[in-house]
């Protein structure tokens, strides 16, 4: 199947390779917006991403944990595909659909998010995602110091993500990213 997959996916994925901040309203701490780092690249034959999480509240001091997820991705019409696992655990997996933009450069891309709380109910939840380009190469020490969770009226979290994780329309009775 993923074989399959990947023989029906486009090329075209290769020009989102690169790092990226995740942003999406945090699924264990609601009220909150999370930021994770992740790095699409080529691997063999497959496009491959590595996600890592830490939850902990921006500006708050003692311990925080940490998540890793490794996935696939796919860039099947004009969509990307992301589906991952939580991979110090495997305890569960989750996927991003991205609407990529057809401008020659590439800052944010829009998308959904669906998944499980890391919290002891594990409820299945869904949040719109930005996609918020870095580039190729960064300083991944630097980056990563920004990946923890955000109250919704930090200042980091400029108006544009704001309202990008708050866009919603509904289309014949379905939810969809405006």
């Amino acid at each position: 199947m993923l074989d399959h997959l990947r023989q029906q996916s486009s090329l075209q994925l290769e020009a989102h390779t690169g790092y990226y901040y995740e942003y999406y309203h945090a699924m264990t701490e609601p009220g909150s917006i999370l930021c994770s780092l992740v790095h699409l690249h080529e691997e063999g034959e497959h496009f491959v991403y590595e996600r890592n999480e830490r939850l902990q509240l921006a500006g708050g001091g003692g311990a925080f944990e940490r998540y890793r997820y490794v996935g696939i991705a796919y860039y099947l019409q004009d969509r990307l595909f992301l589906i991952d696992y939580e991979s110090l655990t495997s305890n569960e997996i989750s996927q991003t659909i991205l609407i990529p933009s057809f401008k020659s450069c590439i800052t944010r891309l829009n998308g959904l998010k669906m998944g499980v709380s890391a919290a002891d109910h594990r409820t299945p939840a869904c949040s719109r995602v930005v996609w918020e380009y870095l580039g190729r190469e960064i300083d991944q020490v630097d980056a990563y110091r920004r990946v923890r969770l955000y109250s919704m009226d930090d200042p980091t979290i400029d108006d544009d993500l704001r309202g990008r994780l708050a866009q919603t329309q509904v289309v014949d009775g379905l939810f969809v990213i405006a």
